[in-house]
């Protein structure tokens, strides 16, 4: 039976995981089973967690039924991918930057006893499948809930080709192309000029970044549609792609990244205090009422 709490904590955020050791000792009396899983880090034998339930995150999957997320939407997307398709609801905390996908700030962490309780609705986000083809061959597979992307590195300027189901859709020079979950449309999508969209719904957004052609715009397609990007000129540039800002993985001519839905989604638990249009307003104005 799944009844853990994992309090998934970035180390390089939480100093000294003063939130996280608060968050699990509010619960922990509150009545609810707890363990501190610090993300991006290893070590479980630093001082500070020293009588303090901690585990790899890894190792206690299976027994979570929820999973209370410390840190910026990189955090996030780390646990994300973890969890994707095991059906674990994501409470967010941000201490971070934007944190557009976290479900509080650092100061509201009280509204995690009522989260703890089953007091929250569930916010299910579709996430895309991206694979790499190099000579007929996927050589890379991975799941994203934000974005994929495709760029010259160090800003090298490189040709690309995006087809939607084979069908030519855009054909452009520039700094790249981003194709984004609803989710992922108000990170480097928005920055690149794409629309916002809101999280729920179920789209593809395809963004063309810096390109050099005023007839290069957003598309935002179906959720059945594959997208089928193909750099150009890049025998003597170096392109790389990334997914949900991972790890760069380099590109030679000929590459082909395929794009589609994922069969797989995650689940974020929201507690409906705010909208997402006041979230949204807040986090890109940086204007808060009050």
């Amino acid at each position: 039976m799944r009844n853990l709490i994992l309090i998934a904590a970035n180390p390089f955020r939480d100093t000294d995981y003063q939130t996280s050791r608060a968050i699990y000792t509010m619960l922990s009396q509150a009545g609810h089973s707890c363990s501190i899983c610090p993300v991006f880090s290893d070590d479980l034998t630093v001082p500070e967690l020293s009588g303090f339930r901690a585990s790899k995150m890894e190792s206690v999957l299976q027994e979570a039924r929820l999973a209370i997320v410390l840190g910026g939407d990189g955090t996030i997307l780390y646990a994300a991918d973890l969890l994707r398709g095991m059906d674990v609801p994501i409470a967010g905390v941000n201490l971070g930057g934007k944190g557009f996908l976290t479900a509080m700030e650092a100061a509201e962490t009280d509204r995690l006893l009522r989260i703890a309780a089953g007091e929250y609705t569930l916010s299910r986000r579709m996430m895309l499948d991206v694979e790499l083809i190099r000579n007929g061959e996927a050589i890379f597979r991975q799941s994203v809930l934000n974005d994929v992307v495709v760029h010259g590195a160090n800003a090298e300027c490189i040709g690309i080709l995006a087809k939607c189901n084979d069908l030519p859709m855009t054909h452009f020079s520039g700094d790249g192309i981003i194709v984004a979950t609803p989710t992922g449309s108000t990170a480097y999508s928005m920055s690149a000029g794409g629309p916002i969209v809101e999280p729920n719904n179920e789209n593809i957004i395809v963004t063309p970044i810096c390109p050099h052609t005023m007839a290069a715009k957003s598309y935002v397609l179906l959720p059945t549609r594959t997208v089928l990007i193909e750099p150009e000129r890049i025998h003597d540039r170096r392109a790389i792609l990334s997914a949900d800002g991972n790890e760069a993985i380099p590109l030679i001519s000929g590459d082909q990244i395929r794009v589609k839905r994922s069969e797989r989604s995650v689940l974020l638990a929201e507690t409906g205090t705010t909208s997402f249009f006041d979230r949204a307003f807040e986090k890109l104005s940086g204007y808060r009422e009050g």
